[in-house]
């Protein structure tokens, strides 16, 4: 694959009722439509969940977000007009001092999603429910009933088979249960 060819991002300054939909969970569904492309990718680096019945955020870059690239670039400027962004990055240039995007590269985004699983996977614990990401378990659903350093020990449910995998904690997202 030819590099020219990988996806771009474009990083996105949060105002403070942005990060206030980073906290409620509502700003990717509003950046979405708001960019008129629903299912664009965005990556929030920011992930919450639910444990003993309260609501966990954890931040690895607050304030930003990051949109793919691949839209007009007025799309992307339109949404400074908007309360919950305070700027789109972007540069000026040329005779006209033209702004245009700035982008960053896709292995820095993939890089901050490692992070970001890591910061996660460290607060996995025992009775915690899961989602494996990654892995020969992708996919699947289960209680971990124990760690150990990196590795999980995640009890698997499928139909008539039930087993206890070892799985690494940065391939699980913690779950809540239903009427968390």
């Amino acid at each position: 694959m030819d590099h020219r060819d990988e996806a771009t991002w474009i990083a996105v300054e949060l105002s403070k009722q942005g990060e206030d939909r980073v906290e409620d969970g509502t700003l990717v569904q509003v950046l979405q439509r708001d960019l008129e492309s629903e299912g664009h990718p965005i990556f929030v680096p920011a992930v919450s969940y639910s444990k003993a019945g309260r609501r966990i955020t954890l931040h690895l870059l607050e304030g930003y977000v990051f949109v793919a690239s691949g839209l007009p670039e007025t799309r992307y400027f339109r949404l400074e007009q908007k309360p919950y962004i305070n700027q789109v990055m972007s540069t000026r240039g040329g005779p006209h001092q033209m702004r245009t995007l700035s982008v960053i590269d896709n292995d820095y985004i993939e890089s901050l999603r490692d992070q970001l699983r890591g910061m996660v996977a460290s607060d996995i614990e025992a009775g915690d429910r899961v989602q494996v990401l990654d892995g020969r378990y992708r996919t699947l659903e289960g209680v971990v009933v124990g760690t150990y350093k990196d590795m999980a020990y995640v009890r698997i449910k499928l139909r008539a088979l039930h087993s206890i995998a070892t799985i690494p904690k940065v391939f699980l997202e913690s779950i809540s249960d239903p009427g968390d």
